[in-house]
């Protein structure tokens, strides 16, 4: 079970500081541990929330088509990305700083002592004030070191959480889908991704009238509220509207007047609802505001165009179908956002979790086990694992393979993160046999060959079987591996492979960056440098990017245009990724020679 954490910020505000900060630590039920400390005044991060928000919204509008606003009373007339990205870079810095005061710091370092990295932990943000609920906490240095954590968000007065029963492995999810006004925007999407979900039951109101959509939440026993369309905060984030149908009148509701329909959904079972329209903070507060007692509900910061919201639905609902803890798959869906921020900036930024402290997180059933080793488990794991195979081969295979080699891949990645590394071998080994066309074990075995055996045959092996079953991440691996051995051909190969597949920015630049690094190797350095600068527009905080453009830079002598390529490495480089790490030795011994002349 994760860790808890509930950091409750206290009366306060940003002009004042937050004199009276407690943590509270522990496991849900048991918060057995509590620190105290305080907030200093910070009155410079809101206006700097303002001024990222004024730009986000003008580069939205401008993704949308349209030009960036003018904003007189500010003086914001012209939207630039690098201005932006300052911006942002600020804000960060601006957080970090606030954080790391000493009345605070106290807090932070009885979190570190008592939490492992590798734990998982959920972070709840106790706060009645606008801009705390408004604030990007996931830019903390704190969720950058602890990698299984992500923070929500809570009012600090909450009703006793609903008692649920929990949902039985044969039970089917019940989702109410209501897809709002759509004018201007595609909805289509959204209703084909909920459609893949297995094991669920959709309901969908398409533009419903508010009598239809009270009637289905007061008659009803639904799991997940799903919303699309579009919506808005008013009154500084306090009430939030979402926009049900195109009528000239009874076009929109607020949560207040829903309250007894969400109220009576929630003693049904309602553990969890998604709003994935614009702006939606105000129905949070306004829900919390309204002591209605919903567990859990994920709304957008800020405006979102319709691309954003189907990715994201897209990344979550793979990632919490299978079986990934909720908190863990909103981080890793809002960490997958990252690759769409060439386009759209800051769309990462924008999911927010928002969680009664009190209420366990919502959870897909698991998948039905072939027979009860739970027994057996912890002592005979190699026992477990012949008997796994011996009921997938005679009995299991044709007909529940799929779910058998799901539950052995998490089993994989459950013992990879635990440091089991031969356990998670045996378990990827198992998931490939039970569903040779699946290409996610084969990757992840190729990643634990490579990241924790040094057995690049194997990695090899494992990378080009992902590869050829069509993920594309795995041809950007082989194409880097087949350059740590010097075969170019088959690396080019790899990359045109991946480039013609590759949905993804990310996946794209790590394509780019590749075949640079090729002709870095071959001496071709005009191409080398066309290469490198597409896959820093693509993936700008990439290390070994700026690293391998940084020396082609050097070596066609313009050494002083190649300094903040240096200084990018060094900024954005992890010790313990090999490659980034001589990079960094590098970039520091160039930019102290720079500062030595």
């Amino acid at each position: 079970m994760s860790k808890l954490v509930i950091l409750s910020l206290g009366p306060g505000n940003f002009d004042e500081g937050f004199p009276s900060v407690t943590a509270r630590l522990g496991k849900p039920g048991n918060l057995s541990m509590q620190f105290t400390g305080g907030l200093p005044p910070a009155p410079e991060i809101p206006q700097l929330y303002i001024n990222w928000q004024l730009l986000y919204q003008a580069l939205c509008q401008s993704s949308r088509g349209s030009p960036p606003i003018e904003i007189a009373e500010s003086g914001v007339t012209h939207v630039s990305e690098g201005v932006f990205q300052d911006v942002c870079r600020c804000l960060e810095n601006s957080i970090n700083s606030w954080l790391s005061s000493e009345v605070f710091h106290k807090i932070e370092l009885q979190l570190r002592t008592q939490l492992k990295t590798s734990e998982s932990v959920r972070v709840v943000i106790e706060s009645d004030d606008e801009y705390i609920w408004r604030l990007p906490w996931q830019l903390w240095s704190f969720f950058q070191d602890y990698r299984q954590a992500e923070v929500s968000l809570s009012s600090p007065e909450y009703p006793s959480p609903p008692q649920l029963l929990p949902k039985t492995a044969k039970a089917k999810i019940k989702i109410l889908a209501i897809l709002g006004s759509s004018e201007g925007i595609n909805l289509q999407k959204d209703q084909d991704l909920l459609k893949q979900l297995p094991g669920v039951e959709l309901k969908f109101l398409v533009e419903p009238k508010r009598q239809e959509l009270n009637d289905q939440l007061w008659e009803q026993g639904w799991d997940l509220l799903f919303f699309a369309g579009h919506g808005c905060s008013e009154n500084n984030a306090t009430t939030g509207r979402l926009f049900i149908n195109q009528n000239p009148i009874d076009n929109s509701l607020t949560i207040e007047e829903l309250k007894e329909a969400l109220s009576r959904a929630i003693y049904k079972g309602l553990q969890l609802a998604i709003f994935n329209s614009c702006d939606g903070l105000g129905l949070a507060r306004q829900l919390a505001a309204a002591k209605i007692p919903l567990p859990t509900m994920i709304v957008m910061r800020e405006p979102v165009v319709d691309q954003v919201a189907q990715e994201f639905l897209k990344y979550f609902l793979k990632s919490f179908a299978f079986q990934e803890p909720f908190h863990l798959a909103v981080r890793q869906t809002r960490e997958q956002l990252k690759g769409m921020e060439s386009y759209y900036p800051s769309a990462s930024w924008l999911p927010v979790i928002c969680q009664h402290p009190a209420a366990l997180p919502p959870s897909c059933p698991p998948p039905p086990k072939p027979f009860p080793i739970k027994f057996v488990f912890k002592k005979q794991k190699w026992l477990v694992i012949a008997a796994m195979f011996l009921v997938g081969c005679l009995s299991c295979y044709w007909f529940a393979g799929v779910q058998l080699a799901t539950f052995a891949n998490q089993l994989g990645l459950k013992n990879h993160s635990e440091g089991k590394l031969l356990l998670a071998k045996q378990y990827y080994h198992l998931a490939t046999f039970l569903n040779w066309q699946d290409a996610q074990p084969h990757y992840n075995l190729g990643w634990l060959c490579d990241e924790s055996f040094d057995d690049k045959a194997c990695a090899i092996s494992a990378y080009h079987k992902a590869a050829m079953r069509g993920l594309s991440e795995a041809w950007a691996e082989l194409a880097r591996l087949y350059i740590e051995t010097k075969d170019f051909e088959a690396s080019l190969k790899a990359v045109k492979a991946c480039l013609e597949q590759s949905n993804y920015d990310a996946v794209t630049a790590a394509c780019l960056k590749n075949r640079g690094w090729i002709r870095w190797e071959q001496r071709r350095y005009d191409e080398a440098e066309i290469d490198l600068r597409k896959a820093i527009a693509l993936i700008h905080d990439s290390p070994h990017s700026h690293c391998l453009l940084a020396q082609v830079i050097e070596a066609t002598g313009k050494g002083q245009e190649a300094i903040p390529h240096w200084k990018y490495t060094a900024q954005y480089s992890e010790y313990q990724v090999p490659e980034q790490d001589a990079c960094t030795a590098i970039a520091k011994l160039r930019l102290q020679g720079e500062a030595d002349e």
